[in-house]
């Protein structure tokens, strides 16, 4: 089986070596040019496509509508193309699902087909001012996270609790970005190594099955620079970059929101070892990927409840990768 993947970044990385396997990849996909070999694959630019034989198009992104429009305007037969994720809309382009059990197999066409319900907006007074005009492609395809989060800064200013905030894995910042715009009038301090996981602790999650090649190879692709372009408030921002909870260097300070996107067990156990005794009481931790296939997050949380003998007031979210809300309150549950 000829399979091209249309992407080369994170829905890649989730995707080979889960749900197909390398050896069935013909080549990658992308626009940008300047990308010449992707898991030891040629990436290819989508009109030398054109004309080829394949079995399929994957494409493994999150920007389904210029993609479908590119093919359109190429010729690109999309009787052969899946649109893995297809963000916030009520249309499945996808039509053929016999085609893609074919492909990909029963289970994962059924994932597939089951993320397209219409979602409805949420009716709240007073969210966060000016946030909503700062959303843009990301609120599209992680809309749940987005809106559960404005309601999470709402109840934080309401409570009028005192701070700072964080992100721990900041990857390209798509989602520091909306914590930096929603707390102007607080420091923002933003932990990641920007070059990737550390490669002992990937190979760990891979041996348990937790991960893949592809997902490890996929999250080199940080900068610094590139996190720092879309950030609205530079002069907030203290950047901790090293390997967590080493690049704490020290840091003694209090956090009124903390997100956790760390994907493997050992470094959320140690955010939230580090992070939960220093949060405010009204405060929230987003713990990201907790109901996801990257299964070390939740036992990481499972662990850390165990060791501090209670339950955390915890509220599981619908989002695209099961974020996981803790609020410190006055009074905790002791584990019986």
């Amino acid at each position: 089986m000829n399979i091209y993947i249309w992407g080369t970044g994170r829905i890649t990385g989730k995707v080979v070596g889960r749900y197909i396997s390398l050896d069935k990849i013909k080549a990658f996909i992308d626009n940008d040019e300047s990308k010449k070999e992707y898991m030891g694959k040629m990436v290819i630019s989508p009109e030398k496509v054109v004309g080829e034989e394949y079995d399929a198009i994957l494409v493994a992104n999150l920007f389904r509508k210029p993609i479908y429009d590119q093919c359109v305007k190429l010729g690109i037969c999309l009787d052969k193309v899946i649109f893995l994720y297809n963000n916030c809309t009520i249309l499945d382009v996808n039509k053929d699902y016999s085609f893609i059990e074919y492909i990909l197999g029963k289970e994962y066409a059924n994932t597939i087909k089951n993320r397209y319900h219409l979602v409805r907006g949420v009716e709240a007074y007073g969210k966060p001012a000016n946030l909503d005009r700062y959303l843009g492609g990301y609120q599209d395809t992680d809309y749940v996270r987005i809106e559960c989060f404005q309601l999470a800064v709402k109840e934080i200013y309401k409570r009028k609790v005192n701070g700072a905030v964080a992100e721990v894995g900041v990857f390209r910042g798509e989602f520091a970005k909306y914590i930096n715009r929603a707390f102007p009038d607080k420091k923002c301090y933003l932990f990641d190594t920007f070059e990737g996981f550390d490669m002992k602790e990937a190979l760990e999650e891979r041996k348990k099955g937790n991960c893949t090649d592809a997902f490890i190879e996929a999250y080199k692709q940080t900068d610094l620079a590139v996190v720092l372009e879309c950030m609205p408030y530079l002069d907030n921002l203290i950047i901790k970059q090293g390997y967590f909870p080493q690049s704490l260097d020290g840091l003694e300070e209090t956090f009124s929101f903390v997100s956790l996107d760390m994907d493997f067990e050992e470094s959320i156990y140690e955010g939230l070892k580090y992070f939960y005794p220093r949060l405010e009481k009204g405060g929230y931790i987003f713990v990201h990927d907790y109901n996801s296939s990257l299964l070390g997050v939740e036992k990481a949380v499972d662990r850390y409840e165990e060791e501090l003998g209670t339950v955390l007031c915890k509220m599981p979210l619908c989002d695209a990768n099961g974020t996981l809300a803790i609020m410190k309150g006055s009074t905790e549950v002791l584990v019986s």
